[in-house]
């Protein structure tokens, strides 16, 4: 049995004639919860929609459960992979429960009626992602955590094996960061579900995701358990900054502090 759940080999591109990424060979298993960390344009972002087939590679591949994903049908990879953008603006004036609907369609034939299931899915996407008060809402009407919450939602009904996240914690409260990403590994542990998380927040990725791959100048640079890739000297080089790491004593997780050094005009 392939235990790749998702895989990229070779993977190149590059954007004007600029290189964004440069050989990235990377293997994500079945229910893996994987974060993928570094700088600003560090190409994090870019490696996401490679694999979620929304940028081609002129060379290099993308696999989706063992298969080439230039191969599957739009529709039928949207069964097996959901994917979750920085910004999703809505030009018509859609409610939120209509938006969570929109996420069903790989299971439709252009008939809402057809989705016996649908209901009860989105019920529980709006339950778990604290959004029952607000489905009668237009979307456009929403904060910018609130329509957060809704595209992440909208993935979920989507019920695919596979998720990729692109900075879905960055507009959300504290509250929201920890119970999204709770709920998330969770179902990680209960459906095997594979999740890949861009984000910036090292210590939300540190806590949540069993794997961390740090990309730099497009490039991998260290992929590993949390407590491999999270080195001083490694985050100090690729970050440009002084790091203070320690164990957070109440989820046994790395957390990082980025700090100044006092000087001789600061003390005074």
């Amino acid at each position: 049995m392939n235990t790749s759940a998702l895989s990229i080999h070779r993977g190149q591109f590059a954007f004007n004639g600029k290189p964004v990424l440069r050989d990235i060979n990377l293997d994500i298993r079945h229910g893996e919860f994987v974060g993928i960390i570094g700088p600003n344009g560090a190409g994090k972002s870019t490696l996401l929609r490679l694999m979620a087939g929304i940028l081609k590679m002129k060379n290099g591949a993308v696999q989706i459960l063992g298969q080439d994903i230039r191969s599957i049908e739009r529709k039928a990879l949207a069964r097996q992979l959901a994917y979750v953008p920085q910004i999703v603006d809505m030009a018509f004036s859609f409610q939120v429960r209509e938006v969570l609907q929109m996420g069903r369609y790989p299971y439709l034939n252009g008939i809402m009626d057809e989705d016996r299931q649908g209901a009860g899915i989105i019920d529980e996407a709006l339950l778990q992602l604290d959004l029952n008060d607000l489905q009668h809402r237009a979307y456009a009407s929403l904060s910018g955590g609130e329509k957060q919450r809704v595209i992440i939602a909208s993935a979920l009904v989507q019920q695919t094996p596979v998720l990729l996240l692109d900075e879905p914690t960055s507009a959300l409260d504290l509250k929201h960061q920890q119970a999204i990403l709770k709920y998330l590994n969770a179902l990680r542990k209960e459906q095997s579900k594979t999740i890949v998380l861009v984000t910036h927040d090292i210590n939300l990725a540190a806590q949540f995701c069993q794997r961390l791959v740090l990309i730099n100048e497009g490039a991998i640079v260290a992929d590993g358990i949390p407590e491999r890739v999270l080195q001083f000297s490694l985050i100090q080089e690729v970050y440009g900054v002084q790091v203070y790491i320690d164990i957070n004593p109440f989820t046994n997780s790395l957390y990082i502090l980025p700090y100044k050094e006092k000087d001789a005009q600061d003390e005074n």
